[in-house]
């Protein structure tokens, strides 16, 4: 893998920095490119330091340096977000945009239709947070919650459909964008999930709103809970669609339908203590080595960790406010 791509990718994300490497080079560093891009999207919707008027402005300049303008890019480049890993990647979001721009057109432009998405769900969501004078991303019932997992996770899932299907030369691929974009609504409900406690202690909130009490708040998070079962069993459909060959494209994508398993199991028991370990980690990639060819084995382990992800009624059953 490009080196600059794995520095970042091993400053911002230990999960990816595992899990990209996976795989096949021309693949990885692509994958890599828009992992990174899509974490300058992430910090811009997300940095303290910027006030609303100023993450749109960013945003403009993001878009216009997606389409190319070398000053935009340039304008990009300061030290934003939470950790110093972060500012580092904001630093050099100039070369992160040249890196893209000289990948083939393949790769290319799924990935920055996928930047363009999220900046305009973000900016969609910035503007309702505004009308509503709530805090970001004034998520009020489910179908909130699920537009802003799309706009956040489940267009990074079509992205990667589609940077995989090229790939693979199977443009039939292209038919389960839907089920990708599950597969990525569901880690996010698991990531939203794993750091609820943490957000609401720094003023963020993305689950749905309650009535107030702690009866209705444990509604609404096993709600949540049963909403990223259910996605996560569709992505398990994505996973299985690509050729049992490919196994380093399937460890890519199934594993994280692993770990988000684990995590929700966790989650159910304590809120405060949903992160798996690194044994956990390490005991799973040697199971799904072991799987990775074979779907029945692959369905019986994922199923095995959802339980009946398929069976579960979702948040349409949880006493939204």
């Amino acid at each position: 893998m490009n080196a600059f791509v794995a520095q970042h990718l091993q400053g911002v994300s230990r999960t990816y920095a595992i899990l990209i490497p996976m795989l096949p080079a021309s693949l990885a560093d692509a994958v890599g490119l828009a992992y990174l891009l899509m974490r300058i999207v992430d910090t811009l919707e997300d940095a303290p330091e910027l006030p609303p008027e100023d993450r749109l402005d960013r945003l403009s300049l993001l878009e216009a340096a997606l389409d190319g303008d070398a000053a935009a890019a340039a304008e990009l480049a300061q030290p934003l977000g939470e950790s110093t890993l972060e500012r580092a990647l904001m630093s050099d979001a100039p070369q992160v945009l040249r890196h893209i721009h000289d990948l083939d057109a393949e790769y290319r432009e799924p990935i920055c239709d996928c930047a363009r998405a999220m900046c305009a769900g973000v900016r969609r969501l910035i503007a309702r947070s505004a009308e509503r004078r709530m805090d970001y991303p004034a998520v009020r019932d489910a179908a909130e919650l699920r537009e802003y997992c799309h706009y956040v996770a489940g267009v990074v899932g079509e992205m990667l459909c589609a940077v995989m299907a090229h790939f693979l030369r199977r443009p039939a691929l292209l038919r389960l964008q839907d089920v990708a974009a599950e597969l990525g609504i569901g880690l996010q409900l698991v990531n939203i999930l794993k750091d609820a406690l943490k957000d609401a202690q720094q003023g963020r909130r993305y689950l749905p709103l309650v009535a107030d009490g702690e009866v209705a708040y444990a509604e609404i998070y096993k709600a949540v809970v049963s909403e990223a079962r259910r996605s996560l069993g569709r992505g398990i459909e994505f996973v299985l669609a690509l050729p049992d060959g490919a196994r380093e494209l399937r460890s890519f994508c199934g594993l994280p339908i692993a770990w988000g398993a684990m995590t929700l199991a966790r989650a159910e028991r304590n809120a405060g203590a949903a992160k798996i370990g690194r044994d956990a980690v390490k005991s799973s990639i040697a199971r799904f080595r072991d799987i990775a060819g074979n779907n029945q084995a692959l369905r019986d382990w994922f199923g095995s960790m959802l339980g009946s992800a398929g069976e579960t009624g979702g948040l349409g059953e949880a006493r939204l406010a």
